[in-house]
């Protein structure tokens, strides 16, 4: 293929098409989508710059878009070669927006079937970032018992999180949930219970608690808890112990994988515990110290903030600790002089929680435990506040994604509508004006 091609676009004529630059915008559209999933809890990345981020991606999205049937085919050769979930979300997007979406969606899973545990993250992206017309046709369609059981996951996942859009007046959908949620297969199971909730089957949930697999008793619990029903936690907390203990034996891949799943069941189990409960204290004793912080802050409550400050100084995670300092007790460590100076690289002595907690500061740990805080105990906590509903939306427009996951998750709890943090920086902005106009 030489560097410049003429190139068949959807729109029927033939383009001019630089294959290197062409390229480039497949790579950096990969790059980009990977940036915006992964800032989901990310202490740095806000609203804006993830719109700027989206505004990116959506301009690479385009230049691959318009190079026609030579997009398609570097996309695919992308995916081919890097096996990443970046590249199954540039394969899945340019499949959903062509004339004939099916070829393409099946040259797209042919590979990311191969090791899906690596790519389906990317193609569930896909149909989420596209307009919903587009992608519920294929979402209902791979909801289907025929299935591969993989594909079944992409779609419930993607009906979990957008139900009024890819669902519409597909009643079927809810018949099929009904059946998924007593499915032989444990992994479509634990997926049925994620729609559980949007698709409002709850009440199946309950007998789900006591599953032998450990993942549907836990995204049980979650379910259950997403409707205001706490009764869940404890075997939450069960099956965090039996992930914690299983870390020991997995390695690579796998164990990056089961430490995702792992800190989604903390923050989930820190949001459902009462607050106050006396077992909590012997409950963060147990988890390793960042597991801790990531319950801390995310339970909120200020009685907690001494077992943060002992972790000031931890080799493992002094800048998370740090964070979660300054994210419940609403001080900044840098404006106030709280963090320790900055050191020539090659006389730093690095520790773990540099390469663990990038672009967070290095408390200085005497200074903040210095500090006078009067925060609130045995409520629920933000940024030195006591978090309520008029103070949350507050928190989705200016707080990083950490904290805005955390906003959005208590705004649900106190019975506000759910809001997708991980969405199109564009709808973000168009759901909050909505609530402004309400």
């Amino acid at each position: 293929m030489s560097p410049v091609d003429l190139a068949q676009r959807d729109g029927g004529f033939a383009a001019a098409v630089i294959t290197p630059l062409v390229e480039r915008h497949v790579g950096d559209a990969a790059f980009y989508w990977t940036q915006h999933d992964r800032s989901v809890h990310s202490p740095l990345v806000d609203l804006a710059e993830l719109r700027r981020f989206d505004r990116l991606l959506d301009a690479h999205l385009d230049g691959a878009q318009v190079a026609g049937e030579t997009g398609w085919q570097l996309a695919l050769a992308a995916l081919a070669r890097w096996r990443g979930s970046g590249e199954a979300f540039v394969c899945t997007v340019l499949a959903l927006g062509a004339r004939e979406p099916g070829v393409r969606l099946a040259a797209t899973w042919a590979i990311v079937e191969q090791a899906p545990e690596r790519m389906l993250r990317g193609l569930i992206g896909g149909l989420l970032w596209v307009e919903p017309h587009l992608a519920a046709p294929w979402v209902a369609h791979w909801t289907l018992p025929h299935t591969p059981v993989a594909l079944q996951i992409a779609a419930w996942r993607a009906l979990a999180r957008a139900p009024q859009t890819l669902r519409g007046d597909n009643r079927l959908l809810d018949e099929q949930l009904a059946s998924l949620l007593a499915h032989p297969d444990a992994r479509l199971r634990a997926t049925a219970c994620r729609a559980a909730y949007a698709f409002g089957q709850v009440s199946a949930l309950h007998t789900l608690l006591a599953d032998a697999d450990t993942a549907v008793a836990a995204e049980a619990a979650i379910g259950l808890s997403r409707a205001g029903m706490s009764e869940g936690a404890g075997y939450l907390w069960r099956s965090v112990q039996r992930l914690a203990q299983a870390l020991a034996h997995l390695g690579g891949a796998e164990r990056g994988r089961a430490e995702h799943r792992l800190a989604r069941w903390v923050r989930h189990l820190a949001l459902m515990a009462p607050l106050g409960h006396p077992d909590i204290a012997p409950l963060i004793d147990a988890m390793p110290v960042r597991l801790g912080l990531l319950f801390i802050l995310h339970h909120g409550d200020g009685a907690l903030l001494p077992w943060v400050r002992d972790h000031l100084d931890d080799a493992e995670a002094a800048r998370l600790a740090g964070w979660v300092w300054s994210a419940l007790a609403g001080r900044d460590l840098v404006a106030e002089g709280l963090t320790q100076p900055s050191q020539p690289h090659a006389a730093a002595r690095e520790r773990l929680t540099d390469r663990l907690d990038p672009g967070l500061p290095l408390p200085d740990a005497a200074a903040v435990r210095a500090q006078h805080l009067d925060l609130p105990q045995g409520v629920a906590g933000l940024l030195g506040e006591t978090v309520t509903p008029t103070r949350l939306p507050g928190n989705l427009h200016n707080a990083p994604q950490a904290l805005r996951w955390i906003a959005a998750r208590r705004i649900e709890a106190s019975g506000g509508p759910p809001f997708d943090t991980r969405a199109h920086a564009r709808l973000q902005y168009a759901a909050l004006d909505a609530w402004l106009e309400r």
